[in-house]
């Protein structure tokens, strides 16, 4: 778990949860999207027995799917809130469609939604220009590679690679000591 940079990246959940996943994950990638909906909805039927971490991982280092990833990590430098609001977003019907978009559509809307929720939009844009996000992106897909992410999504589990989807017997399993 050391490897895995957790102090760097957004999460959700009990910080002192007893089982803390780690999600290596794609905004533009559709298993990802059935993983988070999932992961979700663990989330709120049990917040104080896990930690879900989020971890960018856009399986090229260019491209949309590395821009949007860009994007949504500037927004960590907005604060916790402003990445989950954008995230949970883009994980909707809604922000699949926006994804479709060109880059500057997304940059829009993304900073559209902050000023709205009245956060700094200025510290987003801040952040993206003078490469933050980027920064943060390239890291943890540095941390991936470290432990050999193939694929999105990918979990970690208290520190064990878990290759089926998560449900609630897994998180049982785990919760038990497995």
């Amino acid at each position: 778990m050391g490897l895995l940079d957790l102090e760097k990246s957004p999460f959700r959940g009990a910080g002192d949860g007893k089982v803390t996943i780690v999600e290596f994950s794609n905004f533009q990638c559709p298993y990802c999207l059935r993983a988070w909906t999932k992961m979700k909805e663990l989330l709120e039927k049990r917040p104080n027995d896990m930690k879900y971490v989020f971890k960018h991982f856009p399986l090229q280092m260019q491209g949309k799917p590395f821009e949007v990833s860009e994007m949504v990590a500037a927004t960590q430098e907005v604060g916790n809130e402003a990445f989950w609001l954008i995230h949970d977003f883009l994980f909707t019907k809604e922000g699949q469609d926006i994804l479709n978009g060109n880059a500057d559509a997304i940059k829009q809307k993304i900073g559209q939604m902050l000023q709205e929720k009245g956060y700094d939009q200025k510290v987003f844009m801040t952040a993206l220009e003078t490469g933050k996000g980027k920064k943060r992106v390239e890291e943890d897909r540095a941390v991936g590679s470290k432990i050999r992410v193939r694929g999105t999504p990918t979990t970690i589990m208290n520190g064990d690679l878990v290759r089926s989807p998560v449900s609630d017997q897994v998180l049982d399993q785990y919760l038990k000591g497995k």
